[in-house]
């Protein structure tokens, strides 16, 4: 856990948390079953999906599990400590919000844990989804290459303080969103 605690204090900086609402746990998972399992709690398991923080803990596949899945079967020790602070930005976006939607715009979580948690998993691409598939993030064909592309777009755009509040005040971004989509997708084609 020293790559986290090495990595954790600037994402923290980002969402201006000096420290987490409330002590969390990493629960690894050493049985692939069991992992879908407490997906399906929360939604549809798909194959790409080795790591979550539904139940504001960070629960992740062991290497051993991830590898019997198609997306991670290359999946190295590495792989797994960035996904770890993926999940990690994440848990501060939940502390950091201070109102709350029925259902979380998930590109946008994505944006900023792809951004600020791994970036060096993603590349930028020409955004060719509508606004509605990017809505319907889990069955959007490149969903974490929109994610990273329409992030990178909004932390070169956006100043730090609009996209907390956004984080803050999900109400906002969803007032926001579909300009930002379009926004993003024009951007992507530079």
């Amino acid at each position: 856990m020293d790559y986290l605690e090495l990595k954790a204090p600037d994402i923290m900086k980002f969402f201006e948390l000096d420290s987490l609402n409330f002590k969390r746990k990493i629960i690894i998972y050493n049985d692939l079953e069991l992992y879908k399992k407490h997906i399906k709690q929360f939604y549809e398991y798909k194959d790409y999906m080795c790591a979550d923080t539904n139940d504001r803990n960070i629960n992740l596949l062991s290497l051993e599990e991830a590898h019997k899945t198609k997306a991670h079967a290359n999946m190295t020790v590495k792989d797994l400590k960035n996904t770890i602070l993926h999940e990690f930005v994440h848990i501060c976006q939940q502390d950091s919000e201070i109102d709350s939607i029925d259902k979380d715009i998930v590109w946008f979580w994505e944006a900023l844990a792809t951004n600020l948690g791994n970036p060096g998993a993603f590349t930028k691409i020409v955004i060719k989804a509508t606004n509605e598939e990017i809505n319907n993030f889990n069955s959007l064909s490149q969903n974490y290459l929109t994610a990273f592309t329409i992030g990178n777009y909004m932390l070169e755009n956006y100043s730090h303080e609009a996209i907390l509040e956004y984080v803050k005040y999900p109400q906002k971004l969803l007032r926001d969103s579909e300009e930002i989509l379009n926004n993003a997708r024009e951007w992507s084609t530079k």
